[in-house]
């Protein structure tokens, strides 16, 4: 059984993926401004339509390239620490996922997920967990609702970006 199995099954469009993802009690006293700048301009960049040309431009493949060199050089440099690669599933509203901790549900936590295990963006999402079971010996199955938290601008483009993986997902059974 893969460990993407044992994980709780979402009532929204998702997918299910070893990312590098770490949750954290959140501090409400912590501005999440910035952090949450910076997710909605990743976003800005994973729910970006793809390229439909069959041959692109060389140059505008080129100038990509480098913007992509520059943009993981900066990011690596910014986000030294990196969390393991775990099992999650990604959904429209909530975000599911395994610990060996449980949290209360109601607690207020921060999800970082990066959405290419070979790449230094980061999202960082506030949540509230909303189920803690108990999966096996010293395991919990966790769900967090982080619609709330996403606001009028980063919602669609996030629904957009998970709907992608969902069926690239489904492609790939």
């Amino acid at each position: 059984m893969s460990p993407l199995d044992t994980l709780i099954e979402l009532e929204t469009a998702s997918f299910a993926a070893m990312l590098p993802f770490a949750c954290e009690p959140r501090d409400p006293t912590l501005p999440l401004d910035e952090m949450l700048r910076e997710t909605r301009l990743a976003m800005k960049v994973l729910a970006a339509p793809a390229d439909s040309q069959d041959e692109p431009d060389p140059i505008l493949l080129r100038l990509e390239a480098k913007l992509d060199l520059a943009l993981e050089v900066s990011l690596r440099n910014r986000h030294t620490d990196r969390p393991p690669i775990a099992p999650c599933r990604i959904g429209m509203e909530d975000i599911a996922w395994r610990q060996s901790q449980a949290m209360p549900v109601g607690m207020a936590v921060l999800l970082v997920v990066y959405p290419n295990t070979d790449s230094a963006l980061r999202l960082v999402l506030p949540g509230k967990v909303t189920q803690c079971r108990p999966s096996g010996s010293n395991a919990f199955n966790l769900v967090a609702n982080i619609h709330d938290m996403m606001g009028d601008i980063t919602q669609p483009m996030w629904e957009k970006w998970v709907f992608k993986r969902h069926r690239r997902a489904i492609l790939d059974r």
